[in-house]
């Protein structure tokens, strides 16, 4: 599986009450070094247990890390945020300016100035300052930030590795208590650790540099199927009810996804705007989404790049090669692009995929850049420390109070049981502002749905290595195939958990040299694996054991199952919202330059993850904001609405109706094909049959809400027409601290 969500390994806000009220939760006083100082015990990862301390952080080590300030009036900001979300406000929609939000809310000059001055005193650096003063960023040594922060770094075994994160709680002089929220990054769980050469600045708005050269080549394995069941294989014994197989699909086009939402020739997202953020910069991402669409009837992309003030540009570290990420940026802007090929696209770069990511988030929302952030990263669990949360979920309020739509991914793991050893929903995605973005498995027939669009010129020459050359796989690159016109509909959805089934043996007829199989039926002859498939990937999803159930969601998911106790019923935040196309083995085709044996250049290949998921949703939040004439902002209250009102306009992805006689009779599975080396046949082949969802998890689709796929999908764009026009349920920001885990 090629997975495209860069999961954290340490671990993925109810309210949209945020400052000191909930910021300085946990806050006590000591005293240390004879100077009245005040504890910030959030500010330590829950995975830093004294048993599994073994040592002390290197005292030259680099430290980057961020000073949070709260915000002030958090109780002004909660009824803000509750009257742009509820009709009948006389504040209903209407979103304040960032330069209104930092004159209501933003810390006073004077505390940032003081804040400024007191990390300076201990040695460190101040690299950057947000506009607003919501934090400031600092950069040292390990001594420097022992000294300021008065704590002790220590080496943790966590995760199976060697992590940094403080010994005690990090503290504040007494005077600064209520002028510091939290301290994130002071430990290293993202594996994400800076270099220790002074890092280059670039300005705000310059175009990224290159930082590295394109990642390591894919192709998916071939035989392949250009749509659901085009080819299948006959195996030797049943598996999840039936010995016929489809085989996975090479990767579906722009035209097929449009048709599976039913997205019509108008539906553009003409005049939005859509960010995303993401690790490093692509220094080919306009020349590969351009050579995309034009292979495949998109109109050429408005896209730009950009690095906020103080972000890092910095070479290939042993914990972050930047080159592996472009990936990540090729597919968010190329599946935007499907969904919304009218809008301007912006990437807003970070350094790395860590917790220094907040700073890119919190560029665009504190800038309005965009009424659409789409946001393809987080961390799995709900580990991280809660000052980091906190200060997050005080950037995702702001996004609310100024009309901000933020979609994220719901995470890569299912339940997390088999990466965390319990079941775990992920942070961003747990987050009561934002929309948690889940992923399924989509059979995209023939039918009369989908729409082209006139592409801005003839695709530049590619080289003959690569397999476009000539129109790719089975023609799949070639703008005049029929899988890059209209006549693309859904035959099905089903949530993503998959299992994996071994299979050793030969396919019949047998595929020779180099060039791609073109026979539509094959017979496998071999063994399958006798035991129960294994996990294979999935949409994250479940209960929330951090925010509880906001007020979108009251009477909806009440019933919801959570994962942690296997019991239905729940009072946290469930997760996720809503899904859209996720499962690699019925995943995206996308264009991107890489690096292989005989070359770099540009090639398509399969990919998924619910990082296809949150940026094709956020493409069609575009379109809705588009037929609604204006910015619709944080969507959740209104996907609710439509959910109670307007449910026919939602897929409900059941597994329950796939399996029953009348309709499928099985479990749906491919037969999946991949090259051994990754890149071509010349390496050899290995098979196996993959089940679509498997009951591997405690997550399962089922009639109505449910933690693996939210409410549903869009069935097509009446629902996007849906989001413009149902009443919405009042979103009341709850004024509870979340639990400190």
């Amino acid at each position: 599986m090629r997975a495209a969500v860069m999961r954290m390994t340490s671990g993925r806000t109810v309210a949209a009450v945020v400052g000191a009220a909930i910021l300085a939760t946990g806050v006590t006083t000591a005293a240390t070094h004879d100077h009245t100082r005040t504890t910030l015990p959030t500010s330590v990862p829950g995975w830093a247990h004294p048993a599994a301390l073994v040592g002390s952080a290197p005292v030259d080590e680099t430290v980057h890390a961020r000073v949070y300030l709260p915000w002030r009036d958090p109780a002004g900001l909660a009824a803000l945020t509750r009257a742009v979300s509820t009709p009948g406000s006389v504040g209903y929609g209407r979103f304040l300016t960032p330069a209104q939000f930092r004159e209501r809310f933003a810390p006073s000059p004077s505390d940032v100035a003081r804040v400024r001055d007191w990390v300076r005193r201990g040695g460190l650096r101040v690299v950057e300052t947000s506009d607003d003063g919501q934090y400031v960023a600092v950069e040292g040594t390990v001594a420097q930030a022992q000294r300021t922060f008065s704590t002790t770094l220590g080496r943790y075994h966590a995760f199976g590795t060697t992590l940094r994160a403080p010994e005690t709680a990090p503290s504040v002089p007494a005077s600064l208590a209520h002028v510091v929220s939290a301290i994130v990054g002071l430990d290293d769980g993202t594996q994400a650790r800076p270099l220790a050469s002074p890092p280059n600045e670039t300005p705000s708005g310059v175009t990224p540099a290159k930082v590295a050269d394109p990642g390591v080549g894919f192709r998916q394995g071939t035989p392949c199927s250009t749509s659901w069941g085009e080819k299948t294989v006959t195996l030797p014994q049943p598996i999840a009810g039936s010995t016929e197989k489809p085989l996975a699909p090479c990767g579906y086009t722009p035209a097929q996804v449009r048709g599976l939402y039913g997205l019509g020739s108008g539906d553009t997202g003409a005049g939005q705007t859509v960010a995303f953020v993401g690790a490093n910069a692509s220094p080919t991402i306009v020349a590969d989404v351009t050579q995309y669409s034009r292979l495949h009837n998109l109109p050429d992309p408005q896209i730009s790049q950009m690095v906020p003030p103080g972000i890092y540009q910095r070479p290939t570290t042993p914990k972050n090669d930047p080159g592996s990420f472009f990936g990540e940026q090729t597919l968010d802007a190329e599946a935007i692009h499907t969904t919304a090929p009218g809008a301007k696209l912006l990437y807003v770069a970070s350094s790395n995929a860590g917790q220094d990511f907040d700073r890119s988030v919190k560029f665009v929302v504190d800038r309005h850049l965009a009424p659409i952030l789409s946001i393809s990263y987080g961390f799995s669990g709900e580990t991280v420390p809660q000052g980091f949360v906190n200060s997050l979920n005080a950037i995702f309020a702001q996004a609310v109070a100024t009309g901000v739509g933020v979609f994220v991914s719901s995470g890569d793991d299912g339940d997390n049981a088999s990466t965390l050893g319990k079941t775990a929903v992920d942070f961003y995605a747990n987050t009561p502002n934002v929309t948690a973005v889940g992923g399924t498995s989509a059979a995209i027939v023939r039918g009369s749905g989908g729409s082209v669009f006139t592409p801005g010129g003839a695709p530049a020459a590619v080289p003959a290595q690569s397999s476009v050359s000539g129109g790719g796989i089975y023609g799949i690159d070639d703008p005049n195939n029929a899988v890059n016109k209209p006549g693309w509909t859904r035959a099905f959805e089903v949530g993503w958990q998959t299992g994996v089934t071994a299979a050793t043996g030969t396919l019949s007829p047998a595929p020779t040299g180099t060039a791609p199989p073109t026979a539509t039926r094959y017979t496998f002859a071999g063994t399958l694996d006798p035991g129960a498939p294994a996990f294979g990937g999935g949409g994250g999803g479940g209960v929330s054991a951090v925010f509880p159930q906001p007020s979108y969601q009251q009477g909806i998911t009440d019933s919801a199952r959570d994962g942690s106790s296997g019991a239905a019923g729940t009072t946290g935040r469930a997760v996720p919202d809503i899904s859209a196309l996720a499962d690699p083995n019925t995943g995206f085709l996308v264009g991107q330059t890489q690096r292989f044996p005989d070359g770099t250049y540009y090639d398509e290949y399969r990919i998924g993850g619910t990082s296809l998921a949150a940026p094709l949703i956020a493409g069609m939040a575009a379109v809705a904001n588009q037929r609604a004439g204006r910015d619709l902002g944080f969507l959740n209250p209104r996907i609710y609405a439509v959910y109670r009102q307007a449910a026919g306009t939602l897929y409900d992805v059941d597994a329950a109706d796939l399996s029953s006689s009348a309709e499928f009779g099985s479990t749906p599975a491919v037969f999946r094909v991949n090259f051994t080396d990754g890149v071509s046949a010349a390496g050899g082949r290995t098979y196996s049959v993959r089940t679509l969802e498997t009951a591997n998890q405690s997550l399962r689709s089922v009639r109505g809400y449910d933690t693996a796929t939210g409410v549903g999908t869009p069935r097509d764009p009446t629902f996007l027409s849906a989001l413009g026009t149902v009443t919405p349920l009042p979103f009341t920001p709850d004024s509870k601290s979340p639990k400190v885990r």
